[in-house]
């Protein structure tokens, strides 16, 4: 079995360690109204993470889920489901 982890996710994306992204969420308003969110300015950083996750500073992704993206029971926020694509930012 081969295993496939961070550094084979980086280079699918055509990313490195380094230069600065955007997390990017795309979804839709309580109202049903498209939108983006995005953070800027984080750097990719290869981590033991499982193959196909991202890991980051809550504090500095709050933008990415909107206040009403809460689990059912709970209702606490669901932004450990929250799909982030990474965009290379061009050095803004």
């Amino acid at each position: 079995m081969t295993r496939t982890g961070p550094r084979e996710d980086i280079a699918e994306m055509g990313l490195h360690n380094g230069p600065p992204v955007d997390l990017v969420r795309e979804g839709a308003t309580a109202d049903g109204t498209a939108e983006e969110r995005r953070v800027h300015d984080f750097r990719v950083v290869e981590y033991r993470t499982p193959r196909g996750n991202a890991a980051a500073y809550y504090s500095k992704t709050n933008p990415l889920a909107p206040l009403d993206h809460v689990a059912v029971k709970s209702n606490t926020s669901a932004s450990k489901t929250v799909v982030v694509p990474l965009e290379p930012n061009g050095g803004r």
